[in-house]
């Protein structure tokens, strides 16, 4: 056992400084703190699942960062992580892309209004920006409605095709008390492209205007396809038929948010949406469409579904996760969701599917190539639900010592409480299996620094330690900071620790300004969009 009085004494690299305990870390640079931002929404070494408010106070990284010269970087920053998808939730971006649109800083007020579509690549982010600036108008002591402003919005609606931009507009009306006339109103906007006034017109003047207007006008065949949208949708919103509502849905490819609710009431309209439901929401839409009866056993609608969830190409097309899956399998078995009074009887085809589903999807996430340890708390409060969610603590954990088995080759999992126990998790084991052999290991206390102690007294290499555990974290003879920083110092390896508490609103075991510490408060799909960077060193 190591003894408490031991510190890394020596720097492991020049980015390293001196902290409080005497002892050297991995210092956290303000782009360092902008990509965690970037990515989560916190400057500091923690991801809370449930939302945070961002306000100016969560600016002074930014605003340093640009009073330094560096604002045009911190633009770039913003895009790749919007572009790349490294980021976990989309308003930290946008909030940071408003920030510096009102920047006293020209170059980089000019760059952000610049990178405006980019970013905010649907209306709804659009919105979001639009309300973060007059949120900051404030603080940063500037308006809104600039000349640059105004075109920067001009340019988001002018720059789309015109029918991809009706679906759009159509799709998206308004949000954060923002609508698109609003918008339009503001920016006075103009264009050049018939397509594109017309979209706007319907917008400002409402489809009567538009119909009067250009019904009998010579149109491009470009336009003549928009004016047939915006009629079709009009349709939609005023039709009592089912079979009309239905006939326009698969001409013109409407979707959800494009009905009207009691379009929503007919199981033969859901029927029609489902043939092009987009997988992510096919997997949001299961127990509605089975408790409305429109997945009922042995029907055709059963079999597509089926279909399309064992569908690879689908999968990964989707951009579907193992995680993904698993909350949509435990959510349908459950047949009942986690707000609201809805429930179903889950149907057995279903849920073979979404079984299937789930092992197929392993094969879509890329490996990182670091060395891993796994340590998984076995206490019986692991049997909590997770934040926000239908699963329990140990599924998640089980589901993610999966995970790195089939596709990481490095590996190592642990299961600890008080004392650490090996845990022989293979690449062929299922889910059933793995719980099965976590759930046979002695329960004790929690002791979070366990693994890295171990580590170093077995000499196994790791590269990056991850903590399953509830939220009750102990803290016996060495601080879990402390233990990571004597691996290092012994090893050589400035390995990372990341502590996963999975029921928990809040805690603190990171060092913020340690760059490869990180704790993650609950779990859903994006803290794993979090851990990925967190691994390959992004944030």
């Amino acid at each position: 056992m190591m003894e408490t009085s031991v510190y890394q004494t020596q720097p492991l690299n020049v980015k390293q400084k001196h902290n409080s305990e005497g002892c050297y870390v991995w210092q956290v640079s303000d782009m360092n703190r902008l990509r965690r931002f970037l990515c989560f929404g916190s400057e500091g070494g923690t991801y809370y699942i449930e939302e945070k408010k961002l306000g100016y106070e969560n600016t002074e990284t930014l605003v340093r960062l640009i009073e330094d010269g560096k604002g045009c970087e911190v633009v770039q920053e913003i895009k790749s992580f919007s572009e790349e998808g490294r980021a976990a939730k989309q308003e930290p971006a946008i909030f940071a892309l408003a920030v510096c649109s009102q920047s006293s800083d020209t170059k980089t007020k000019q760059e952000a209004l610049k990178s405006l579509s980019e970013v905010c690549r649907i209306p709804t982010h659009l919105f979001m920006f639009v309300q973060f600036k007059k949120n900051l108008k404030e603080y940063m002591k500037c308006g809104i409605w600039g000349r640059a402003s105004r075109k920067a919005i001009s340019d988001w609606y002018n720059a789309k095709d015109s029918l991809t931009l009706a679906m759009a507009v159509t799709k998206y009306k308004q949000r954060n008390g923002w609508s698109h006339k609003d918008l339009l109103r503001l920016s006075h906007i103009k264009s050049f492209n018939q397509g594109i006034t017309l979209v706007t017109k319907y917008i400002s003047k409402g489809w009567k205007e538009i119909d009067e207007t250009y019904k009998d006008k010579e149109l491009s065949p470009e336009t003549e396809k928009v004016f047939k949208y915006l009629e079709a949708i009009e349709r939609v919103k005023h039709t009592k038929d089912e079979l009309e509502v239905i006939h326009i849905i698969e001409e013109y490819h409407l979707v959800r948010e494009h009905l009207l609710t009691w379009h929503l009431k007919s199981k033969e309209v859901w029927k029609a949406l489902l043939q092009e439901m987009p997988l992510t929401a096919l997997l949001r839409h299961l127990g509605k469409m089975t408790a409305d009866s429109i997945l009922t056993p042995g029907s055709p609608e059963v079999t597509m579904v089926c279909e399309q969830l064992n569908n690879e190409k689908l999968l990964k097309k989707a951009r579907i996760h193992p995680l993904h899956i698993l909350v949509a399998l435990e959510t349908y078995k459950k047949g009942h969701g986690i707000r609201g009074k809805l429930k179903w009887t889950p149907d057995r085809a279903v849920v073979e599917a979404l079984d299937n589903s789930f092992y197929k999807t392993f094969k879509m996430v890329e490996p990182t190539g670091k060395r891993f340890l796994l340590a998984i708390d076995v206490s019986a409060s692991m049997d909590q639900l997770v934040l926000g969610s239908t699963i329990n603590a140990s599924t998640v954990a089980a589901a993610m010592c999966m995970l790195v088995a089939r596709t990481e080759k490095n590996s190592h999992m642990v299961a600890f409480s008080d004392e650490i126990v090996l845990c022989q998790v293979t690449a062929d084991m299922n889910l059933t299996e793995v719980s099965e052999k976590m759930s046979d290991i002695p329960m004790g206390c929690t002791d979070c620094a366990l693994p890295m102690i171990w580590a170093l007294n077995t000499n196994t290499l790791v590269d990056v330690f991850i903590v399953f555990t509830d939220c009750e974290t102990n803290i016996e003879n060495v601080h879990p900071a402390t233990a990571l920083r004597q691996y290092r110092e012994k090893t050589g390896i400035h390995a990372k620790l990341i502590v996963c508490g999975l029921t928990s609103n809040g805690f603190t075991i990171a060092d913020p300004d340690d760059r490869g510490m990180l704790d993650i408060c609950g779990f859903d799909t994006a803290a794993l969009n979090v851990i990925r960077n967190f691994v390959l060193d992004f944030i």
